[in-house]
């Protein structure tokens, strides 16, 4: 039984794999796309975080 879900296991690990390669299986979605610049900011700005271009001119974490 072990023996044949080896098996099973090991083919599935090689299909994604394969689909990785072709570049088609494994990407993001739009959603999780992070958006335009304006609307990064926004949510920075709604969440009480400083907005984008301090938070990019900042040279360290703030600790």
């Amino acid at each position: 039984m072990a023996r044949k879900k080896d098996r099973l296991r090991a083919a599935a690990i090689l299909a994604v794999l394969l689909e990785d390669a072709e570049g088609e299986a494994l990407h993001i979605s739009d959603s999780r796309d992070i958006g335009k610049a304006w609307s990064h900011d926004h949510r920075r700005s709604l969440s009480g975080k400083r907005n984008l271009l301090r938070a990019r001119t900042r040279r360290s974490t703030t600790r």
